[in-house]
């Protein structure tokens, strides 16, 4: 839940960022794994063997007068960093050769410490580890040795310096006293020096090995099934980040950002993908070949949105144009043309597109006079506005041939005249303009037009282009009625994931069904004589 009427939940949002960079996502994580999976497969095979070693109190070695203290925690640490001392690693490398390193570990809150030796070889692994354990051991037995040999020779040489004073006053009837004490000092040292020996003999060093290493029977590296489960989550993780990351430097609109982007335009309509759009050579005009599909029904929703605006201001000629190519404002128009002539409106598809024009192909009709014709003076507007189908209020003006001044002809008083021509004999004239950005062709046309419509294909159109698209109308004065959100997908956030819950019923004499005869989207007529003669409201689809 959130805190404010409006703003998306943050867990929403991630989901969707995930949703749209899904693919990332699994590419990542899948080629962690892989590779996670092929160095185990090609890693040469590591075996480890343990030896473990008892930190335990020295015996023996205890001074005369002092009491044995317990093992500490610090005796143990000491242990683990005297295992790999110089004096330990000179005698493995005399007893096999070399001195491999080892890791020595202490096992839990224990004075148990575990050396553990790595090899290629199991026997080699089991045989360096006892090496550094016996090693060990035997170093801290020297130590202990040392110093038991200190403390007998301390003792040897009070009892002599004891005897000495003893003979000194030997035969001195007075000195008896002193003597006697002198004695009992003596008896006193050497039953220590005594006790000291025999403590000696079974002197350990306080380190003792509990547990000698074994060959093992498996490797202990590679383990491809745990190295796998630590890739997954690593490839996850790193994932994860990088969807964010992309996503975030992604500049490409969501719905969302457009509606945020285009500050006080309206959204008008979302339409969502048609995979057809994708095949240029077969442009299809949804609302004709498809009318119950959702791209359908979401151009009659334009249409309500289209009407209401009339209502509020005077709207007879529309530019319908786009910040970059390829982002559906031709289909857009042709296919809010349809639908605008299914509802009994008396519309004009205009193709001024000079550069590439391509509302032609999707009615199947000749380009080869049209607009640029008239334009030139060749032809009558009369002599080239054409009918895809008798049976519609709907007529399109082709583009004719391309010129090489575009923007000029569009600009002049013959083109001013032919738009207030067609404003006079139609509803509304749909004008089909070049994108904004790359020619100026665009910016004539919303001049001479009452309003100007934006298509922005979701997931292809740059923040940037759009608010530069919007700038450059801006500077002309040109009105934009609205936004038409092109290629809307459920990954986008704003998908038609809804359904629609009214089947629609089979049309029994479609007009469409009967157009397509000829041609996906409907035939081509060309209508002679003068439009406003035959511009009687046909049954609507």
């Amino acid at each position: 839940m959130t805190s404010e009427l409006g703003t998306e939940p943050v867990l929403r949002n991630s989901l969707m960022v995930l949703r749209r960079q899904k693919w990332w996502v699994f590419a990542i994580t899948v080629a962690c794994v892989a590779a996670s999976l092929a160095y185990s497969l090609q890693a040469h095979k590591q075996y480890a063997a343990t030896a473990q070693l008892l930190v335990q109190a020295s015996t023996g070695v205890t001074m005369p007068g002092m009491q044995q203290q317990p093992v500490t925690q610090t005796d143990v640490q000491t242990a683990l960093q005297l295992v790999t001392s110089a004096p330990v690693r000179a005698a493995v490398s005399q007893q096999i050769g070399s001195a491999p390193g080892v890791s020595v570990t202490e096992v839990g809150q224990t004075n148990v410490i575990a050396v553990t030796a790595a090899s290629g070889s199991p026997t080699q692994a089991a045989r360096i580890a006892n090496a550094y354990a016996s090693a060990y051991v035997s170093y801290r037995q020297q130590v202990a040795s040392q110093s038991l040999a200190a403390a007998e020779a301390q003792l040897r040489s009070q009892i002599g310096s004891l005897a000495a004073q003893v003979a000194a006053l030997h035969g001195n009837t007075k000195d008896a006293p002193a003597v006697g004490a002198l004695l009992n000092q003596e008896a006193v040292l050497k039953e220590q020096l005594a006790q000291l020996q025999v403590g000696g003999a079974v002197q350990l060093g306080g380190v003792e090995l509990v547990t000698p290493a074994q060959a093992p029977s498996a490797p202990s590296s590679p383990r491809p099934a745990r190295n796998a489960v630590l890739a997954l989550a690593v490839g996850l993780a790193l994932a994860l980040g990088a969807a964010f990351l992309r996503d975030s430097l992604d500049d490409r609109l969501s719905p969302k950002d457009a509606a945020e982007q285009a500050g006080g335009i309206p959204v008008m309509a979302l339409i969502p993908m048609v995979t057809s759009w994708r095949k240029r050579e077969r442009p299809l005009v949804a609302s004709l070949a498809q009318p119950t599909s959702p791209a359908a029904e979401a151009y009659r929703s334009l249409r309500t949105s289209i009407q209401f605006s009339r209502q509020e201001r005077q709207l007879r000629s529309l530019v319908v144009t786009s910040p970059a190519a390829s982002e559906g404002k031709t289909a857009t128009l042709a296919n809010l043309g349809v639908v605008l002539a299914q509802a009994g409106e008396r519309v004009v598809l205009v193709s001024c597109d000079l550069r590439r024009p391509r509302l032609e192909d999707f009615f199947g009709i000749s380009a080869q006079a049209g607009m640029t014709t008239v334009l030139l003076g060749e032809h009558s507007l009369d002599e080239v506005l054409q009918q895809p189908d008798s049976r519609q209020t709907l007529w399109l003006l082709p583009a004719g041939p391309v010129p090489h001044n575009p923007a000029e002809l569009l600009s002049g008083p013959t083109a001013r005249r032919i738009f207030a021509a067609l404003r006079d004999r139609f509803d509304l004239v749909l004008i089909d303009s070049p994108p904004v950005l790359p020619v100026t062709d665009a910016v004539v046309l919303a001049k001479q037009a009452d309003a100007t419509l934006m298509v922005v294909a979701v997931g292809q159109t740059r923040r940037a282009d759009m608010q530069r698209a919007t700038e450059k109308l801006a500077q002309v004065n040109a009105g934009i009625l609205g936004m038409v959100l092109n290629q809307v997908t459920k990954q986008a956030g704003y998908g038609y994931h809804y359904g629609y819950g009214y089947a629609y019923k089979p049309y029994r004499a479609s007009s469409e069904a009967a157009a397509a005869a000829t041609h996906p989207n409907g035939g081509a007529r060309h209508v002679s004589g003068s439009p406003a003669k035959g511009l009687t409201n046909g049954p609507t689809a």
